[in-house]
């Protein structure tokens, strides 16, 4: 896990007065891989949940996902997200509103926003897409240690033939 430090500084002078407001944030990274999910987590703490409704935001603009009084809703969702998202309802009652993106593309990238209005929470996460790596190595691309071990294979083969024989 990773996670991003970010200050914003923001000033407002007039003739008489200087007033000068610090935002600190700290945001979460989940990193996933293209055609692969990832969960980003959305954990208010341990606070009693009186009425259970979170909204999940991409960008602060885009809907990606709406629990309204412990029912998900998909039904104002931005296209984009249509059947790539699952939330775990019975996690709800503990504080767990969780978002499990499918089907990740890179233009998934981005930070995504969870709000909890009955605690004027705003908890964010950084989404970071990745090339799925390769299972397949080509030769010499370990520094040689795999194709030097397939060469003497064959060399060990007629000698364990030999040790049996005995």
């Amino acid at each position: 896990m990773k996670i991003e430090f970010k200050v914003n500084i923001y000033s407002f002078t007039c003739s008489w007065c200087v007033f000068a407001f610090v935002s600190a944030s700290v945001q979460e990274v989940v990193q996933g891989f293209i055609g692969g999910a990832a969960v980003l987590p959305c954990h208010p703490g341990n606070r009693k949940l009186v009425v259970i409704t979170a909204h999940w935001r991409y960008d602060d603009r885009k809907n990606v996902y709406d629990i309204l009084n412990g029912q998900g809703m998909t039904t104002e969702q931005d296209p984009e997200y249509k059947g790539r998202t699952v939330t775990f309802p019975a996690e709800y009652s503990k504080g767990n509103f969780s978002l499990k993106l499918g089907n990740l593309q890179k233009s998934d990238e981005g930070s995504y926003c969870c709000f909890i209005p009955e605690f004027h929470l705003n908890e964010c996460v950084n989404l970071q897409v990745k090339e799925k790596p390769s299972g397949i190595q080509k030769p010499g691309s370990n520094g040689g240690v795999e194709t030097t071990a397939w060469r003497i294979v064959p060399l060990l083969i007629p000698l364990f033939s030999i040790t049996l024989q005995l």
